[in-house]
């Protein structure tokens, strides 16, 4: 029978059963009926329609232990253990070696975080089964869940010899790679499932994923395309072929790529952020803007998109609207340092002195304390003539980043400036002792120390 006559007959089955229900008149079902439409609801979340109807199945077949075990799998999904157990309890009293009841009872279990318990009755159930090959997936889990990644492999592994295209196993495999970091070794499981089964979109989608991990980027792209080629529609897969053409700078083809989702998905925030971040690193600022303000329109809470508004219109000399987009990407993430750490910087071009002083301030109660930070603060109250100010910042600073050379070289040069030329030589013969580089950007900026400045008695420690 064909998937699509099976689930028209299927729709029908529930069909006359409701109809049944509604006119409160008996039409009889056979048992195995009965578990398709149970197995119907369930598939389609609707818990409370599977539990009524099991229990109808069981007024029906008293004697059955299969529609018990049924219910129990739904109090299971909904967590209410006490009333699942007592299910069980009876189905086991009408049938003790069931491989279904072996396999509720270690779900329940599982559920619980009890797993090794749980894996005694799935290894139960695997061992008189009919068919064994449908508990492996439940084995898989459970290692999984305790982080035993190489069994979670091996289990799902042989379960794909009996459901070569099963998309959560195919997930979780992927998965476990990923955890193990043995992206070689994953590469290499999904090039042999491909080989065998060609026309698997989700084994391409994986293949590109781990390609990816290992920065593999042109191949990935030429595994989502192949996933693309055999399912057109499978949004995600565009996605990540547009994130790997970013990676390699083709921001072109990234676009190109993310527009082509909207054929098959809703256009969304998220979609149109991405879009507008690739015509910024273009440098085509005006687009950009126009995509993060789509992205915007279609989700106002992204901040990040109010944030690349801001920025793009710092680039295009914008200030007063930069300012004013940077304001409201906060006012929706006021603890983001790296926000008002571009507002602190917008501020500072706007001439904004005050503001931005308060910006590096609160940067600092946040708790940030990079290097950049310090000196940044130093440059604004040195623009503003407020050198002792400058030089106690850089201080406060080495006090975490003591050898940090550029910490040392603008010390040393607000140093000189303030008149303090011994000292300036020893912060500068320091920051020279970590960065040599650094030697001719000191004489540009004091020529006269290329006489003075001598390391034959500079001490490490000072």
């Amino acid at each position: 029978m064909n998937s699509n006559r099976k689930g028209n007959n299927l729709s029908n089955l529930v069909i006359r059963y409701e109809k049944m229900l509604e006119n409160k008149n008996e039409i009889f079902f056979d048992s195995f009926e009965f578990e398709d439409i149970v197995d119907f609801y369930i598939e389609k979340g609707k818990y409370s329609e599977a539990m009524i109807c099991s229990d109808f199945a069981f007024n029906q077949f008293p004697f059955s232990s299969n529609f018990p075990i049924k219910k129990a799998q739904i109090l299971t999904i909904l967590e209410r253990v006490d009333e699942a157990e007592k299910e069980l309890n009876i189905a086991e009293s009408l049938e003790p070696i069931n491989p279904d009841l072996f396999v509720a009872k270690g779900s329940l279990l599982s559920k619980d975080k009890k797993h090794t318990s749980a894996l005694k009755f799935f290894y139960k159930a695997k061992d008189i089964s009919d068919n064994s090959s449908e508990i492996l997936p439940f084995i898989a889990f459970e290692y999984q869940s305790m982080g035993k990644y190489v069994k979670t492999i091996k289990y799902l592994s042989e379960f794909l010899k009996y459901e070569p295209l099963d998309e959560m196993s195919l997930f979780n495999i992927s998965f476990c790679f990923e955890k193990l970091k043995k992206y070689d070794e994953g590469i290499m499981f999904f090039e042999n499932h491909i080989e065998i089964n060609p026309y698997s979109d989700i084994s391409w989608y994986h293949l590109g994923l781990l390609q990816n991990k290992i920065k593999n980027y042109k191949l990935a792209i030429e595994s989502f395309s192949y996933s693309i080629i055999i399912n057109e529609s499978f949004t995600a897969a565009y996605h990540e072929k547009a994130k790997n053409y970013s990676l390699i700078e083709n921001y072109e083809q990234a676009i190109k790529t993310y527009l082509e989702t909207f054929k098959y998905e809703n256009t969304s925030g998220y979609t149109f952020l991405k879009i507008g971040i690739c015509y910024k690193n273009l440098t085509l600022y005006k687009e950009a803007i126009k995509f993060f303000k789509k992205s915007c329109s279609e989700d106002p809470q992204l901040s990040e998109a109010w944030m690349e508004i801001a920025i793009c219109n710092d680039k295009l000399n914008f200030l007063d609207e930069s300012i004013y987009y940077v304001k409201k990407a906060i006012s929706l993430n006021p603890d983001d340092t790296n926000y008002i750490l571009i507002q602190t910087k917008i501020l500072v071009r706007a001439n904004l002195y005050s503001e931005a002083i308060l910006g590096f301030e609160k940067l600092i109660k946040l708790g940030v304390n990079e290097p950049n930070i310090w000196i940044e603060y130093a440059k604004l109250m040195f623009k503003i003539s407020e050198t002792h100010k400058a030089i106690k910042i850089l201080k406060t600073g080495l006090n975490f980043h003591y050898k940090n050379s550029d910490l040392l070289f603008n010390l040393g040069i607000y140093m000189q400036i303030d008149g303090n030329i011994d000292i300036a030589k020893k912060y500068l013969i320091r920051a020279i002792s970590l960065d040599p580089n650094l030697t001719e950007k000191i004489f540009s900026k004091i020529p006269l120390l290329r006489k003075d400045l001598d390391f034959s008695n500079f001490d490490n420690t000072q």
